[in-house]
């Protein structure tokens, strides 16, 4: 009776599993940015999570931040609130060592503070997927991808007339509102959205763990409020020239003005800072398909612009990075392909002083190759090599690559390893920028490797990276180059799955253990990381979900020095209402407890917010 009743319950969760249409149950979700093609994720060998547009929805994140800190177990530390100074730690790996693509245009900016993509500026109203790539990518994307890829894939217009609305107002005094609207025909499409955030903001200096007052909110201590506004523009055109070839046009426009602290701590308390910043991210790209393969000329212009006010002064500072590559997919038997490529890449900083502009290029060629077969009966087996030869003007060249594997014992149950090298050029603001620069910095030489095993439904992995000669940030001396190999290495763990059609449960864990190469901590990483999200769908147009989170032994200071930031626990509560088709009502409590944390010492972080919001889609 109980085996009965236990393959009973199997049956009807698998029948659940296959009728219901939701952040669980998508199947066959395209990744772009690991082969540098589009394939199924199942048939990658990379550790790879993908945030889609329906946990975006259901989840009702903001921006990127929230998405990667609440949604792929990735670690985020904040000098404030929403638009401030952030940074993002993959698999222990910095800000600096991770690409930002936007539908594959780069988005790190060369001149920023800290060598980091403005991410903290990301909003995702528009937003079909993110990618997140993780192990050495520098044998396919050259600098800057040594501990991975975030590649984030805005939404393409549908055949026909298509629009969307959505309203949000909130906490902090936060609105915000997106429109967007298009239109498809066999010969052209379009697709335009924009959007507006504004808030008031909380302080963003708030008591070191050191001061008295630690555990206090801004209003209580009377500190000022840091108000945040973000415009954001996204334009997208193509026209079929025949049959094989088309033409594709993308901009993306960001302006975000943020107020700001001059520092950690209630003494640091100003009405002064503010950036403004302006980034601009275009791309023209002309394809054509051919019998045995698809070549592609892209042109790719990333444009950044800094203006600072402070008590120390006005700073101006603006950056570029163009890209003109073209390449070739060639398939060359039945699942597998060789891709070949060539590039130059230009890197720009202007204005940082009087007639003083900065700037290096690489040339570079690459190829990838991918094979899927079988080995084994009935049970694919996948394999991947990568390698990239860039010639930089001002660096020594680099070499790189990435070998991958991927077996499927049996259904859905696999083994996987990779391996990859990378190199990071060290970025123009480190090098001559306002803040701690040293001209003597040389790159970044690194490895990375990983194996795992697993299933859609439960996987375990074990990753190991290391780098030589570690960029790193001195508080007194700047800039710095760590002599020695540091280590970064760890386990993850994820689960995943979706019960009689009305419950979606998926947790992520992660261990890390980092060593620089005087065998210090690294400052600023967890060694713990659970991030756990439950949806109990009551009906198909209510459903309820929760998102918790756990940061373990953080340390504000390398070698486990300076204040403890992490062991905290937060929960955020989240319900969707559907009207018809057309309409959905939403609301949702973040930090649901009111937990006071700090993720960097001396800067705040947002108390019990509610929000609600209308989503409107024709």
């Amino acid at each position: 009776m109980q085996k009965r009743l236990r393959l009973l319950l199997v049956a009807v969760a698998l029948v659940s599993s296959l009728q219901a249409q939701n952040q669980y149950t998508l199947q066959n979700i395209k990744v772009t940015s690991s082969q540098g093609t589009s394939l199924i994720k199942e048939s990658v060998t990379d550790d790879i999570t993908i945030i889609t547009k329906e946990e975006i929805e259901e989840s009702r994140v903001t921006t990127l931040n929230e998405a990667l800190s609440r949604l792929a177990n990735i670690t985020i530390t904040q000098n404030g609130g929403i638009g401030t100074s952030s940074s993002i730690y993959m698999r222990g790996m910095g800000s600096k060592r991770i690409l930002i693509l936007v539908d594959g245009i780069r988005y790190n900016d060369p001149t920023a503070v800290g060598a980091v993509a403005e991410f903290s500026q990301i909003m995702l109203n528009n937003v079909e997927r993110i990618e997140i790539i993780k192990g050495a990518q520098s044998g396919l994307w050259g600098s800057d991808a040594s501990g991975g890829v975030i590649n984030i894939v805005t939404s393409n217009a549908k055949r026909g007339y298509h629009a969307g609305l959505n309203l949000q107002y909130g906490a902090y005094d936060t609105l915000q509102t997106s429109l967007k609207a298009s239109y498809v025909t066999r010969r052209y499409d379009i697709l335009v959205s924009g959007s507006y955030f504004s808030n008031d903001g909380f302080s963003a200096a708030g008591p070191k763990h050191s001061e008295v007052n630690y555990a206090k909110r801004y209003d209580e201590l009377g500190l000022e409020k840091d108000s945040y506004e973000n415009k954001t523009l996204n334009a997208k055109f193509g026209l079929n020239l025949t049959n094989n070839d088309r033409i594709e046009a993308n901009i993306q426009a960001i302006n975000g003005f943020v107020y700001y602290d001059s520092g950690a701590g209630v003494t640091k308390d100003s009405e002064d800072p503010n950036t403004y910043l302006q980034n601009r991210f275009c791309s023209l790209a002309l394809k054509h398909k051919g019998s045995l393969g698809n070549i592609t000329l892209h042109y790719n212009l990333s444009t950044f612009k800094r203006e600072t006010a402070s008590e120390w002064g006005n700073y101006d500072y603006e950056g570029s990075v163009g890209e003109v590559k073209v390449d070739d997919k060639i398939n060359y038997m039945a699942n597998s392909f060789l891709k070949v490529g060539h590039s130059y890449q230009n890197f720009e900083q202007i204005d940082i002083a009087p007639n003083i502009d900065r700037n290096y290029n690489a040339i570079s060629v690459y190829a990838t190759n991918y094979n899927k077969f079988q080995i084994l009966a009935n049970s694919d087996t996948i394999i991947t090599e990568s390698v990239r030869y860039d010639s930089y003007n001002s660096f020594e060249s680099a070499l790189t690559g990435k070998f991958g594997i991927k077996q499927f014992i049996r259904n859905d149950f696999y083994f996987s390893a990779n391996i990859g090298t990378g190199y990071n050029a060290p970025t123009l603001g480190q090098l001559f920028g306002q803040w701690g620069a040293n001209p003597n910095l040389k790159p970044e030489k690194s490895s990375t490797g990983d194996v795992g095993f697993g299933s859609d439904m439960l996987w375990i992995r074990y990753f190991h990276n290391q780098i030589n000669g570690l960029i790193d940030y001195d508080r007194t001396l700047g800039y710095i180059q760590t002599a020695g190999e540091s280590i970064f290495k760890g386990v993850e763990v994820g689960y995943e799955d979706y019960y009689f059609n009305a419950l979606g449960v998926k947790a992520l864990y992660t261990f890390l253990e980092t060593k620089d190469g005087n065998k210090q901590a690294l400052a600023r990483r967890p060694q713990t990381q659970v991030d756990v999200r439950t949806t109990y769908y009551a009906t198909n147009n209510l459903d309820f979900g929760v998102i918790a989170q756990y940061v373990g032994k953080r340390y504000d200071s390398a070698a486990k020095q300076g204040a403890q930031t992490g062991k905290y626990a937060i929960v955020d509560f989240v319900t969707n209402a559907k009207v018809n088709k057309y309409i959905t009502f939403y609301a949702k409590i973040n930090n649901l407890t009111d937990k006071y944390y700090q993720t960097v010492d001396g800067y705040e972080t947002m108390g019990r917010s509610l929000y609600i919001g209308l989503n409107a889609k024709y």
